[in-house]
């Protein structure tokens, strides 16, 4: 069975895309999927997350100059398998330029794991360069997550990110590659009183959400019914560098990541079984 290819992606900073990759990463491997993460972005913030240096590692930088194989590279960490970022992935833009692979050489060099894990996750740097566009690139259906703070910066963000998306698709329709973008995750907002995964406290951010909401709609994809709160949980979690199935005092977002990975899972099943 071909792996499962699900992209966290935002042109936006401070969205939480590194920690939805890592979190999403966790609960998958606590559900007993074979997964690997891969850490596209030249700050690392995947690697250092998951406890490894990058320094210390051959990783993805490596791998795309073809210096060490893909699984050689692979770190295991707790709870799932690693391919480390490198910082020297700041330069892969300027270096990839003049490839004529540049857009399938992540693809090409990633191949061998797509028959191996259940789930292949890429965590992408904030701009839609040639390290984010590549990763679209990487299995023939790939799945997309676009995290986003409820406001007027992430809610442009979103655009951004869908258009560019969008773009690629259309431009690249011709191999066979299906983009979908599975939904869209709020992130770092305060909950509000109510019970509702839902309940929001500010008014602005309920705001945003209903844009965000619409936003989805016209593009055919959703806003996700779980929301990551804000909580000290999550700031102890990157703090510690923590797994938070295999490590206690992480209940809440040990339960909100799990929510949001079984509506992934459905909306993955759901799309595969229009298209067989």
């Amino acid at each position: 069975m071909v792996a499962n290819t699900v992209i966290t992606m935002a042109e936006k900073g401070g969205s939480s895309k590194t920690t939805l990759c890592d979190l999403l990463a966790q609960a998958l491997g606590d559900a007993g999927y074979k997964t690997c993460a891969g850490d596209l972005d030249g700050q690392c913030n995947l690697t250092t997350a998951a406890g490894v240096n990058a320094d210390e590692h051959k990783g993805i930088y490596e791998v795309l100059k073809k210096e060490v194989e893909v699984a050689d590279a692979i770190v295991p960490v707790d709870g799932y398998d690693l391919l480390p970022g490198s910082k020297l992935m700041k330069n892969w833009e300027s270096e990839a330029s003049g490839l004529k692979d540049r857009d399938f050489r992540l693809r090409n060099v990633v191949q061998d794991i797509n028959d191996y894990y259940d789930f292949v996750l890429f965590d992408t740097p904030p701009f839609f360069g040639v390290s984010t566009t590549s990763t679209l690139f990487t299995n023939s259906k790939v799945f997309v997550l676009i995290p986003t703070t409820p406001d007027k910066f992430g809610v442009e963000g979103v655009k951004d990110t869908i258009e560019d998306i969008e773009a690629v698709q259309e431009g690249f329709s011709f191999f066979g590659i299906e983009i979908i973008i599975a939904g869209i995750v709020i992130t770092q907002v305060d909950k509000g009183p109510g019970f509702s995964k839902k309940s929001i406290k500010q008014v602005k951010a309920r705001e945003a959400v209903a844009t965000l909401e619409k936003i989805a709609e016209e593009h055919n994809t959703k806003v996700f019914e779980q929301y990551l709160f804000n909580n000290k949980q999550y700031k102890d979690m990157i703090a510690n560098q923590a797994n938070v199935f295999t490590n206690s005092g992480y209940s809440i977002p040990q339960k909100q990541i799990t929510n949001v990975m079984n509506e992934l899972i459905k909306t993955i099943g759901e799309h595969n079984a229009e298209k067989a």
